[in-house]
C-alpha cells in the first residue's frame, strides 16, 4: 500500500474544505423496479432559492459566439468562452436527449481548490455540459475537455451522471495553481447496483485498464506524485485518500448519509458493519461505492430515502435534548458548537431544512428520447417539499417554478416574499411543520403521498396521450402536450400547496389541534388541547425538580382518577384559607 507524505497529514489539521451541503443517491436501471436510471439530489444551501432553470435549444450558433460564465454559488463573473455551434434543451438538471447530471462538493486539499484565472466553476460546468452532451460518457468527456480548455474554480466534486442505459459516478479536483484543469476519476456502476455520494470523495483505487467501467485523466496517479502526495504503484493509488482524506467530519457528516441509503436497501448486517465508520470512530472502515439491493427500487422508495433523518438507527437524533418538546430531527447550524472548551456536533441527515431545492430524476428508455427524460422537481426540503414533474423536452415552465440563478448573473431572491413563487408556499408549510413536528409532520407526510400518489397517476395519462401523439403527429406534437402538462403540473402544485397551508394554519394555530365539528354550534370545531408527551413531561420534573409543582390550597385534593376532591368539612373550621367555597373550587378546575 502507499505511503502518504507528512505534509499532507499538516495540510489535515489545517482543514479541508467541506461543505456538507448535498445528497446524492444513484439507481442503475436493473436496479429499479421499472428499468429507469434514476438520479436524486438536494441542493443545500440557505442561499439557494428553489426554481427551475431552463436553457432553450439553440441551432447553427455562428462561430465566434461567447457565452458568459458566472459561478454559480456567488454570481460572480469568471470570463467568457466559446459558444458551441449547437445546444440542447436543458430543463433543471435533465435534458432532451435524457442525459441527467447532479452534485456534491468534497473540497479536498487545500492546495488544490484554486486556480487563478479559471473560467468554469462546478454549478457552471454542469448546465453547458448538459447543453452540449447527449449520453453518459459524452458528459464525462465534455466535462474533462472543458477544465483542461479553461481551467476550474471550485473545489473538489462528485457528479451523478446518468442516461438510459449507465449511471457514472465522477469525482475530480482541480490541478492547483500552477496548471489548468482537474485530475478525475469515473466509475459506471454495475446494472443491477445503487451508488450513492455527499459530500466526501468515494473511489479509493479503481480499474485502470477497463474503459468500459472506469474512465479518468490520464495524470491522475502521476500528478498526485509530482505534487509530493504520492509514492505508491500505480494499482495501489486511492483518489479519495489522496485528494480528499477522510476525517472524523468527512465520515460523521457526510458518509454517514450514504451509510443511512445504504442500510436502508441492505440486511441488518449493513447498518451495524459500518456503524463505526459512519460515527467517525474507525475512519478504515470504509464502505463500498455501490451496493446491490435486497429489492428493485421504485421511485417512491427513493424518495423515502431522501426523507431520511437517520430515524431508528444509531444516529437518530429525534429524542434528545436538542429535539425539543416536538422531537424534532431537525437543528440549527452550524454543525458543530463549542461549549465550556469542548467541541460537539449536531448530526448531518439527508432530509433537512437547508435543502433550496431537490429532485429525484428518472429516465425511461424504452421511451423516444423526447420523453424519457422527467424529473420530480421540489422547491424545499425533500422531507416536506412536494415533487412536481418536469419533462426534460419541456420548451416552457409554470411562472411558480421558472427562474434564473447567480450562474445567470441574477441574484437568488430569497428576500423578496413571493407568493407566487412555489419557493416559498413551500417553505411556509416546511416551516409550520418545523415548529410542531411531532403533530404536524404526520399530517404533512401523509398529505406528501397522497399528493404523489396523484400526480403519478395523471403523469401516467399524459405520457400514453404524449407517445400517440409522438407516433401519429411526430415529436413536435408530444412535446408541445408534455411542454403544457408540465405548465399544467406546476400551477395545480402551487395552488394546493397554497391551500395546504392555510389548512395547517387554521388547525394548529396557537398551540391547538382544531378540527371539524358540526355538532359544535359555535365554531363547527372541536378544540384539542395538544400539551405535553410524557417523557417531555419526565425531562420538565426532573430539570425543575418542584418549581412547577401544584400547591393545592386546605381542604383541596386529586383523587387516584385525577379529579378535584373538596373536603366539605374543612369549612367547618376557623383556620380555613379565606377564600370562599367557590373560589376554591374555582381555582382547583382551572
Amino acid at each position: 500500500m502507499h505511503r502518504r507524505i507528512a505534509f499532507v497529514a499538516l495540510l489535515l489539521l489545517l482543514g479541508i474544505p467541506n461543505s456538507n451541503s448535498c445528497s446524492n443517491i444513484l439507481v442503475t436501471p436493473g436496479a429499479s423496479k421499472d428499468g429507469s436510471a434514476m438520479i436524486a439530489y438536494n441542493a443545500d444551501s440557505p442561499e439557494v432559492m428553489g426554481m427551475v432553470y431552463h436553457y432553450p435549444a439553440k441551432e447553427s450558433i455562428p462561430e465566434g459566439t461567447m457565452r458568459d460564465v458566472y459561478e454559480w454559488d456567488t454570481g460572480k463573473y469568471l470570463g467568457a468562452i466559446p459558444e458551441a455551434s449547437q445546444t440542447y434543451n436543458v430543463v433543471g438538471n435533465i435534458n432532451e436527449h435524457g442525459l441527467v447530471i447532479g452534485e456534491t462538493t468534497f473540497g479536498g486539499l487545500l492546495q488544490l481548490t484554486s486556480q487563478p484565472k479559471a473560467l468554469i466553476d462546478y454549478g457552471s460546468l454542469i448546465y453547458i455540459t448538459l447543453q452540449r452532451s447527449t449520453n453518459a460518457q459524452d458528459a464525462i468527456r465534455t466535462i474533462a475537455d472543458l477544465l483542461d480548455t479553461y481551467g476550474y474554480y471550485s473545489e473538489g466534486e462528485s457528479f451523478s451522471i446518468a442516461d438510459k442505459s449507465e449511471v457514472w459516478h465522477m469525482e475530480l479536483i482541480g490541478r492547483g495553481k500552477d496548471k489548468v484543469g482537474a485530475v478525475w476519476v469515473a466509475m459506471k456502476i454495475p446494472d443491477g447496483y445503487v451508488g450513492g455520494h455527499a459530500n466526501q470523495a468515494r473511489i479509493t483505487t479503481f480499474p485502470q485498464n477497463d474503459a468500459g467501467n472506469c474512465l479518468f485523466s490520464d495524470d491522475v496517479v502521476d500528478f498526485a506524485r509530482d505534487m509530493g502526495l504520492y509514492e505508491g504503484s500505480d494499482e495501489d493509488f486511492s483518489f479519495s485518500d489522496t485528494y480528499d482524506p477522510v476525517t472524523f467530519e468527512g465520515a460523521r457528516f457526510s458518509e454517514a448519509r450514504v451509510w443511512s441509503m445504504f442500510s436502508a436497501l441492505s440486511d441488518e448486517s449493513f447498518q451495524s458493519q459500518y456503524a463505526d465508520y459512519a460515527m467517525g470512530t474507525n475512519l478504515t472502515n470504509r464502505m463500498p461505492l455501490f451496493i446491490q439491493p435486497l429489492s428493485k427500487l421504485s421511485i417512491s422508495d427513493v424518495y423515502d430515502r431522501f426523507s431520511n433523518h437517520y430515524e431508528d438507527s444509531p444516529l437518530d437524533f429525534s429524542s434528545d435534548a436538542g429535539a425539543g418538546r416536538g422531537h424534532s430531527p431537525n437543528r440549527p447550524r452550524p454543525l458543530s458548537w463549542d461549549y465550556q472548551e469542548v467541541t460537539y456536533i449536531n448530526e448531518r441527515s439527508i432530509a433537512t431544512p437547508q435543502t433550496g431545492w431537490n429532485y429525484v430524476a428518472q429516465v425511461r428508455g424504452w421511451l423516444p428520447r423526447e420523453l424519457a427524460a422527467v424529473m420530480w422537481f421540489g422547491a424545499d426540503d425533500s422531507s416536506t417539499a412536494p415533487r412536481v414533474p418536469v419533462y426534460g423536452c419541456a420548451t416552457q415552465l409554470s411562472p411558480a417554478y421558472a427562474g434564473v440563478g447567480p450562474q445567470d448573473g441574477v441574484p437568488n431572491r430569497v428576500l423578496n416574499f413571493d407568493l407566487t413563487k412555489a419557493f416559498f408556499v413551500q417553505n411556509m408549510v416546511s416551516n409550520l411543520a418545523y415548529s410542531r413536528w411531532d403533530v404536524i409532520y404526520p399530517v404533512l407526510s401523509n398529505r406528501l403521498r397522497e399528493v404523489r400518489e396523484s400526480f403519478h397517476s395523471q403523469t401516467m395519462i399524459v405520457e400514453t396521450e404524449a407517445l400517440q401523439l409522438y407516433h401519429t403527429h411526430g415529436k413536435e406534437a408530444a412535446v408541445e402536450h408534455l411542454t403544457a402538462a408540465t405548465v399544467r403540473f406546476g400551477d395545480e402544485m402551487q395552488s394546493l400547496w397554497f391551500q395546504f397551508y392555510g389548512e395547517l394554519f387554521v388547525r394548529f394555530r396557537d398551540g391547538y389541534d382544531i378540527v371539524p365539528d358540526v355538532d359544535n354550534t359555535e365554531c363547527e370545531c372541536e378544540v384539542k388541547n395538544v400539551g405535553f408527551s410524557d417523557d417531555w413531561k419526565s425531562r420538565i420534573v426532573q430539570e425543575t425538580a418542584t418549581h412547577y409543582e401544584e400547591k393545592l390550597s386546605y381542604g383541596v385534593s386529586i383523587g387516584e382518577d385525577g379529579h378535584v376532591i373538596i373536603d366539605k368539612d374543612a369549612f367547618d373550621g376557623t383556620d380555613v384559607e379565606p377564600l370562599t367555597k367557590n373560589k376554591l373550587l374555582l381555582k382547583a378546575m382551572m
